[in-house]
């Protein structure tokens, strides 16, 4: 990925001049790509609050609902060590 945004000796960012759109897109793309991390970690926890209820927790669609839910949180965790939230 090339980088948009330049650092500062203060350790702001700043934007060049004529890259401004270039940087609302890929900000946009983050921000589209938490809501629909977050929509469907919230579609899985309730699927699997729903197997569980039904007494399966022991299927391969509950496992692999519980590794997705791993994986999502895994990455929302280290998109917000890195400051994205």
């Amino acid at each position: 990925m090339e980088r948009i945004t330049v650092s500062g000796p203060d350790g702001t960012y700043e934007i060049p001049e004529g890259k401004e759109s270039a940087a609302a897109r890929r900000l946009a793309s983050f921000e589209n790509a938490w809501e629909r991390l977050t929509a469907r970690q919230g579609e899985v926890t309730a699927r699997m609050e729903a197997l569980k209820a039904e007494g399966k927790q022991k299927t391969a669609q509950f496992r692999e609902l519980f590794a997705e839910k791993l994986t999502i949180q895994n990455t929302l965790t280290l998109w917000e060590t890195c400051g994205i939230q």
